[in-house]
C-alpha cells in the first residue's frame, strides 16, 4: 500500500514539487568552531503519483506558487521513495 503523504512529509522544514518528485527538505545548521558553519539539507525525493499530488495540492492550496521552491543549503544528502 502507498504511504500517506502526511507520513512522508513529517518533520519537513520545506516542501516543494518538481516534474517527477515531491521533495521534503529537513534543514539543519551545523556549527563548528574550527571550520566553517554549514546549512545542511536532508532531502527526501518522493515519486509523484496522482494520489500524492492530490494530497499535496490540498495541503498547499494557499501558496501563491503551488510548486514551492528549494531553500538553499551548502550541503545536502538525498534519499528516494518510490
Amino acid at each position: 500500500m502507498e504511504k500517506s503523504i502526511n507520513d512522508l512529509l513529517e518533520g519537513a522544514t520545506n516542501v516543494y514539487r518538481t516534474r517527477d518528485y515531491i521533495v521534503k527538505q529537513e534543514i539543519e545548521v551545523l556549527v563548528n568552531r574550527h571550520d566553517n558553519n554549514a546549512v545542511v539539507s536532508h532531502d527526501t525525493f518522493i515519486r509523484r503519483t496522482k494520489l500524492r499530488d492530490r494530497f499535496y495540492e490540498i495541503l498547499f492550496c494557499a501558496r501563491k506558487n503551488i510548486d514551492g521552491k528549494r531553500l538553499p543549503s551548502t550541503m545536502y544528502d538525498r534519499k528516494y521513495v518510490v
